[in-house]
């Protein structure tokens, strides 16, 4: 059972997937118009929906930022990876595959979510042991895209990344140490992007895998940007390209 917080999250799950709430505990009723779009979808769909105190809400989810809304729900479905490569093979779009190698923040792993599904990405593909995955943290983070984005959980992600060269997928890792800049680039290929773990950022044996290793710009005294800044960073830049004629 997932516990989902924060208007967003229960929202677009609402959108996606109604059948899969369990039940609705709201603060009150407010006038936003997102928090009413919440209480007509719940009542739509007859999730069944009570009124409760907020102390008792941030008990719930162990958070404050819940903004008057938790609900229990089903977890998304995680895909299997050869699902993923068939919805991008039915698709008639460039593949965009995102691989986090073991992003274990559950901010920068839904922040990520969020940039991926603002860009266009196929699917998140996460490794099963040492990373987040998809919890109210996460869900609260992504402002609702796990419920957009294909999710696939992979036990090896270096096999993953070989599965998906069989298949024609680029693989591109992000890097300060790489000589090649993301602005210098052609990203207007089938490809999977590599975003390595907090601090210690890819993985040997994953860098060691990619095709391409690319680094972002950077000015001033540091050397390197937050995992789910450069994620984003570089996400954006595909898409730019992508959409330029």
């Amino acid at each position: 059972m997932l516990t989902l917080y924060g208007i967003h999250p229960v929202l677009e799950a609402l959108k996606k997937r109604p059948r899969a709430f369990h039940r609705l505990f709201l603060s009150r009723e407010s006038g936003r118009k997102d928090f009413a779009q919440i209480v007509s979808r719940a009542r739509a769909a007859k999730v069944n929906t009570a009124l409760i105190p907020v102390k008792e809400l941030a008990q719930m989810c162990r958070s404050e930022q819940h903004q008057g809304v938790v609900a229990e729900i089903e977890p998304p479905p995680l895909l299997a990876l050869e699902d993923a490569i068939s919805l991008w093979k039915d698709s008639s779009g460039k593949a965009l595959f995102l691989i986090l190698d073991s992003i274990q923040d559950p901010q920068n792993f839904g922040s990520l979510i969020r940039s991926a599904c603002c860009c266009g990405a196929t699917a998140v593909i996460f490794p099963r042991d040492r990373s987040a995955t998809i919890t109210g943290a996460v869900a609260k983070a992504s402002a609702g895209a796990v419920e957009h984005l294909p999710m696939c959980c992979t036990v090896n992600i270096a096999a993953a990344l070989e599965t998906l060269k069989k298949e024609g997928v680029w693989i591109v890792g992000t890097t300060p140490r790489a000589e090649k800049s993301v602005y210098g680039f052609d990203f207007k290929l089938d490809m999977a992007l590599v975003i390595g773990s907090e601090g210690k950022g890819m993985r040997q044996l994953i860098g060691k895998k990619c095709d391409f290793l690319l680094s972002i710009p950077m000015q001033g005294g540091l050397d390197s940007l937050n995992a789910s800044v450069a994620g984003a960073v570089v996400l954006f830049e595909i898409m730019r390209q992508r959409l330029c004629k």
